[in-house]
């Protein structure tokens, strides 16, 4: 997906709970379902913070909404906080997560550190899987070895269900590795293409501040007055108001659940023998 097509509706990314029958004492079958559900723990709690960076940040006014409208929703508003001039802000890109550094001296709102701190956090933690993924990966060999050599051992659903917790860990890999690669993208713009990267941010950090708004929802909301005087007709479509965005994204967040990854992971990694 990437940055241009890391665009599908936030509906469609819901979170699953994937719970095997351990009725038989299948060999494996137990181990099969610490994994699955260790995976569906890992791609839920993803779902949920990306969600809640979306409605805290204001991207939420988009009706697809990426981890790029996130970031620079954020800085929007600090470019508003600034008098639309996001340079003398001194933030710089940087090599190390979360890539992205403030000076220590920044003059900027509480809201917006906050979301910076949520905004870091998130992508620190993607990053941190990196290793839990890479050991789920050596371990998924096992569960084909189930649905394909002990078939005629499991239940019909049981096969349905672990099939599901094979794509599902496909689908977290592939939503991981494109929010990281949409992110770093634009702060690839943003170290090396700075003229433009700032012109588009101050654009409506100005309007903004010049019209003295202040909520990050409606400062958000001035790209689709800064669209309609352009004729714009790119797919960065919105909601008519921020209420309806706000009431379509709480309804979603209240739904999802908040659970931690598994404590010690680690010990979903035993040998299937022992």
């Amino acid at each position: 997906m990437g940055c241009t097509s890391f665009s599908s509706e936030i509906k469609d990314f819901q979170q699953e709970t994937v719970e095997l029958d351990l009725n038989k004492n299948i060999k494996g079958l137990s181990y099969a379902k610490s994994l699955i559900c260790l995976i569906t723990r890992i791609r839920n709690k993803i779902i949920y913070l990306y969600h809640k960076l979306v409605y805290d940040s204001g991207a939420c006014v988009f009706i697809k909404p990426t981890i790029v409208h996130c970031l620079n929703c954020i800085l929007y508003k600090v470019s508003s906080e600034y008098n639309g001039n996001l340079r003398s802000a001194e933030i710089t890109p940087k090599e190390d997560p979360p890539y992205l550094k403030l000076p220590p001296n920044i003059k900027i709102s509480e809201e917006c550190l906050n979301l910076f701190e949520e905004l870091f956090n998130f992508i620190t933690e993607l990053i941190s899987y990196k290793a839990i993924i890479k050991q789920i990966d050596l371990e998924t060999p096992e569960l084909f070895y189930l649905i394909h050599e002990q078939k005629h051992n499991l239940s019909k659903k049981n096969i349905e269900l672990i099939n599901k917790g094979l794509n599902l860990f496909k689908n977290m890999k592939h939503l991981k590795s494109d929010i990281l690669n949409s992110y770093k993208n634009e702060l690839y713009e943003f170290a090396f293409r700075k003229d433009f990267f700032f012109e588009k941010i101050d654009s409506i950090g100005k309007e903004a501040f010049k019209n003295n708004i202040t909520n990050i929802y409606e400062i958000a909301m001035l790209k689709k007055t800064e669209r309609n005087q352009n004729n714009d007709t790119n797919e960065e479509k919105m909601f008519k108001t921020i209420k309806d965005a706000k009431i379509y994204m709480e309804n979603i967040i209240s739904n999802e659940k908040n659970d931690d990854i598994l404590v010690s992971h680690e010990s979903i990694f035993e040998n299937v023998s022992n």
